[in-house]
């Protein structure tokens, strides 16, 4: 598990998206976590899966929905294959500071209570409305006929003001979105040198430093926002990383796992099938039975 942001760019006088993604089992960016500095709507069309968001996890099936805001960690494993309708948009698309009611719509995203969860089931009376809603923004965005964007617009404030009813029974939020922002672009930094360094010996205390927090701070938030501590995030970065060399290298089991930071052969032994269920050598294995 590698945690990173993702860096894509929206048009500045239309900072809005809309597409169809399919995803299927074994997919390269399976399993790959990610957040983002833009609001995001995902739609379940088909299939099945499961949804990691800030280490909690989200059984998703076809008709249910999935928000993410600017600062969720997230990622999926599919079941089997997933066709997704994902709407992502900025916060500037929705309202550029000059009108104080336009924030409103931004509530959902942004000031969450104790109870709140990213996964809005298909069960709920009004998944449907916003399901189809965001298959007439897809076409529009595709057409693109006189007065598209003015549509689009329209559209999207008609499915945050549905979130704003569905989330308004929420307790109120305790920690500022803006707070949170920083937090997570101190991780972002931190999540960068832990990539460059894993092959490396790390401590809590350097990593700590690079995101500018106390090691307790770090550790505390680092589980909140991954699901684990950074010995087990380490060990799983590492472990994957040995994967990806014994399936497309010919290295010696050893030269891999001092590559992969691992000091102690039986240990990476250990903790690899820990963590894949199989020993190194029945993943070669099955490498070469497949050529």
């Amino acid at each position: 598990m590698y945690i990173k942001k993702d860096e894509t760019k929206f048009d500045k006088t239309y900072p809005f998206h809309i597409f169809r993604y399919y995803s299927c089992p074994g997919d390269d960016t399976e399993g790959q976590f990610h957040w983002h500095e833009f609001m995001e709507v995902t739609c379940v069309e088909d299939g099945s899966g499961c949804y990691y968001v800030n280490g909690q996890e989200y059984q998703v099936r076809a008709g249910d929905l999935i928000i993410f805001n600017n600062v969720d960690v997230h990622g999926w494993k599919t079941t089997e294959k997933m066709q997704l309708l994902v709407m992502t948009f900025s916060t500037e698309f929705i309202s550029d500071g000059t009108h104080v009611f336009d924030y409103d719509y931004l509530v959902p995203f942004v000031e969450r209570g104790s109870n709140f969860k990213n996964r809005i089931g298909k069960d709920e009376p009004y998944t449907d409305e916003i399901a189809y809603t965001m298959r007439q923004i897809l076409l529009e965005y595709r057409e693109r006929r006189l007065g598209y964007q003015l549509m689009i617009k329209a559209d999207v404030l008609r499915i945050l003001t549905i979130l704003v009813r569905h989330f308004q029974k929420e307790e109120p939020a305790r920690e500022l979105l803006s707070v949170k922002k920083t937090q997570m672009k101190r991780l972002d930094k931190a999540f960068s040198y832990i990539k460059e360094h894993y092959m490396e010996k790390i401590t809590l205390e350097e990593v700590a430093q690079v995101a500018y927090m106390s090691p307790n701070y770090f550790s505390t938030y680092f589980k909140k926002v991954t699901g684990k501590n950074l010995r087990d995030y380490l060990i799983e970065l590492r472990v994957q990383k040995a994967e990806e060399l014994l399936k497309n290298s010919d290295k010696s089991v050893l030269e891999i796992a001092g590559a992969c930071g691992f000091t102690n052969t039986s240990n990476f032994y250990r903790l690899y099938k820990k963590e894949t269920g199989r020993s190194p050598g029945e993943t070669r294995s099955k490498v070469s039975k497949k050529v």
